[in-house]
């Protein structure tokens, strides 16, 4: 079963148009011209999709569909299987005829990953008509775009440096064995892609489900787990592929990393999980907003100090292409003024970095076509080459200043730079005599936890220890202990009984 279900792939949602072809009918040259080229994958992006019995209009399906003729199904599969055989090396691409919403309206439905033993050919002519002589010449054939052509000679010597280097994530990873994969972390995601995997989940073993999910490949023996089945499934993918980790540090004070006060956390677990918890200890323990009202006006204007939406395309992008290569982890350093997503390495020497910063470049070939398919499917991530222009739209709506991108000039690094809006500047937390406290009376992690506290009072009036034990992660007694400890030392006053205690600044 293909994963990707035909109605989330007719939406246009998921999956760029340039990777989808429709044709009304069984065209077997067009067709398997296209099988050839999406298994050649020159852009790296995993190949493509083919519905056969789709009308279509600059690249997008007409509605209602017209299907294909029942009596037509078995003969077009068959046919399929006759002319694919003409690819070399040989390449089958996963095939299943659709009855679409029940309708009665059918259709063929082919899922052309990208192969892993090309470059592939396929003949200029694998059927004619009429008593015509077939061309059958073998070609090259890529979409560099939205349509299917032979390749040229810099672009057949391309195809074979793809080849000679299979991207990272899509390798096996010897050390991986089945037991490193949560079968829960891929129900999770197989739910939350909405795919037509969903229904086969009581019935399929783990291993079914990975071959299906195309993140591990079977052997004679047992199977070998790709990378991009550890990065996505491993409980503990850093352990596989170091550095496959989100690394947070937060600086409590304008000296940053020269001072002692800053509070760090790690994120493990698939890196799709890292994500969006990093995310949300973000925007529950940083993001902060603000609501003024304006003479003349009936509506407050409301801004943050960081925009949510650009923090996380910043981080999703810093995931995505990051070398799994590379032992360093992502970064994610808060100053009191700027978020900063520090990924190695940096940009590709093509990629002008005026061009970068402007959102005028699009991506040509992607480091790690996987996660970017991976990440599509559960709404992590956009289509192509609209990361950049989305940060820099959302900060502009909420009045922040433009990011800042920085590498040094082997572009082993690029450091993302999302400054504070005006208007969000710092309070001092504390009177000289109550740091004087903290350092004498509590341990350094509880003045890192007291000084999370103080930061999340800058802008809400209370708090009380299911407030405290949530924000800091921790079991209610602990966060209890600290906010008793912090009123005692006058840092912190307390109203209210014991079970609905509230404690304030004043």
């Amino acid at each position: 079963m293909i994963p990707l279900k035909i109605e989330t792939l007719l939406e246009g949602r998921v999956v760029e148009h340039d990777r989808v072809e429709y044709k009304t009918g069984w065209n077997p040259n067009d067709i398997i011209h296209s099988i050839c080229a999406f298994a050649n994958d020159y852009d790296n992006t995993n190949g493509g999709y083919i519905v056969i019995g789709v009308k279509e209009s600059n690249g997008m399906p007409i509605f209602p569909l017209e299907g294909v003729p029942k009596e037509k199904l078995d003969s077009i599969q068959q046919e399929i299987f006759q002319y694919c055989n003409q690819i070399i090396p040989r390449y089958i691409p996963r095939m299943e005829v659709v009855d679409y919403k029940n309708e009665g309206i059918y259709l063929i439905y082919l899922w052309c990953s990208a192969g892993d033993s090309g470059p592939y050919q396929a003949p200029k002519s694998v059927y004619v008509e009429n008593g015509e002589k077939a061309d059958k010449s073998l070609k090259y054939w890529i979409r560099p775009a939205s349509l299917t052509t032979d390749a040229k000679q810099d672009e057949i010597s391309e195809l074979f440096d793809k080849f000679n280097s299979v991207p990272f994530d899509d390798r096996v990873n010897r050390k991986a064995k089945i037991d490193d994969i949560m079968r829960g972390y891929l129900e999770d995601f197989i739910r939350k892609s909405n795919s037509s995997l969903v229904m086969e989940l009581n019935s399929s073993s783990l291993e079914e489900l990975l071959l299906a999910q195309e993140v591990a490949n079977e052997t004679d023996t047992e199977l070998d787990i790709r990378n991009i089945g550890v990065l996505m499934f491993a409980e503990n993918p850093e352990k596989l592929i170091p550095g496959a980790y989100i690394e947070l540090i937060r600086f409590h004070s304008e000296e940053a990393e020269a001072s002692d006060d800053f509070t760090e956390k790690i994120f493990t677990g698939p890196i799709w999980r890292q994500v969006q918890d990093a995310l949300n200890y973000i925007k529950t323990t940083v993001i902060e907003q603000k609501v003024v009202k304006v003479q003349g006006q009936a509506e407050a204007e409301r801004y943050f100090n960081y925009p949510y939406n650009a923090l996380e395309e910043t981080l999703v992008n810093a995931v995505f292409h990051k070398s799994y290569r590379e032992p360093e982890p992502v970064e994610i350093r808060i100053y009191v003024d700027s978020i900063q997503i520090l990924n190695y390495p940096g940009l590709a020497k093509w990629i002008n970095l005026e061009r970068f910063v402007s959102g005028k470049v699009k991506g040509r070939k992607y480091r790690n076509r996987r996660i970017g398919e991976l990440f599509k499917e559960i709404d992590l991530s956009e289509k192509k080459g609209t990361g950049i222009p989305k940060i820099l739209r959302e900060l502009k709506q909420n009045g922040s200043p433009e990011p800042v991108f920085d590498m040094d000039e082997e572009r082993t690094y690029l450091n993302a730079i999302i400054r504070i809006r005006d208007g969000f500047e710092r309070k001092e937390k504390m009177s000289e005599s109550m740091s004087e406290s903290m350092s004498e009376s509590m341990s350094e992690l509880e003045r890192a936890r007291m000084q999370i506290i103080l930061i999340y009072l800058e802008t809400n009036k209370e708090i009380n220890s299911a407030a405290a034990a949530k924000l800091l992660e921790v079991e209610i007694k602990t966060a209890s202990r600290l906010l008793l400890k912090a009123e005692k030392l006058n840092i912190l006053k307390g109203t209210g009984k014991t079970k609905n205690k509230v404690y304030f600044r004043e």
